[in-house]
């Protein structure tokens, strides 16, 4: 049985883009990519303390996860949602790790 899997990806804003442009850009990508992916159980988008933020997704799999980030690849609604933000510090790496799910609760 597969265990889902979640991923805590930090978001830092580009220069020049708001809370706003980030939350536009979420919504686009939640309605035209992240929704039409049977692979993703929930995502949440949440600001954290020192004014950046964090796109929590959780998935059924750490092979949805794979089939997924290839199709982001691939997609210019996935790129518009990264292009307002900077990765230029971002640990990429740190933002992939996969956190398996102990229990799930509503």
């Amino acid at each position: 049985m597969q265990k889902p899997v979640t991923i805590l990806a930090p978001i830092k804003l580009a220069t020049g883009k708001t809370e706003a442009d980030l939350l536009a850009a979420s919504e686009r990508f939640q309605s035209e990519f992240v929704s039409k992916e049977a692979g993703v159980i929930r995502r949440e988008l949440v600001r954290t303390p020192d004014g950046n933020y964090i796109d929590i997704v959780q998935f059924r799999s750490a092979e949805d996860v794979e089939d997924i980030t290839e199709k982001e690849k691939k997609s210019a609604v996935c790129h518009a949602f990264f292009a307002v933000m900077d990765f230029s510090d971002m640990d990429m790496e740190a933002g992939m790790e996969l956190h398996q799910s102990l229990a799930t609760y509503p």
